[in-house]
Formats: structure tokens, sequence, C-alpha cells
């Protein structure tokens, strides 16, 4: 989503209220997501929240 909208992590961070180096771990999947994060980076780039989701396999 980042890079769809051009952005630096510097940028993106800036942006979400968060530092960079945070942003690159969220994006490696090395880092927990609070849901409180997760509402900032999805106003931040302005898409609903279930965009996050959409993509996730089904558990059974």
């Amino acid at each position: 989503m980042r890079l769809e909208r051009e952005l630096t992590r510097e940028q993106a961070a800036e942006v979400i209220g968060i530092h960079a180096v945070h942003v690159a771990r969220i994006e490696t999947g090395s880092a927990n997501v609070t849901i409180g994060t997760l509402v900032a980076v999805a106003l931040a780039y302005k898409v609903p929240l279930a965009a996050f989701f959409e993509a996730l396999p089904e558990t059974t």
C-alpha cells in the first residue's frame, strides 16, 4: 500500500505517527501491530480497516 502511494518509509511513518523502523517491521511481518496502529495506518492510507484482512487465508 505504501509503495502504491509512492511514499518512503519515513513519509509513511510521519503520516501514521510512528517511527520509520516500525513501518519496516510491520511491512516485513516482524512486528506485532496493535489495533490502534492498524487504525492509524488505515486512516493514513485512506482504506477501510477490512482491507488488511481481505487476503488472509481462511482457518478451520
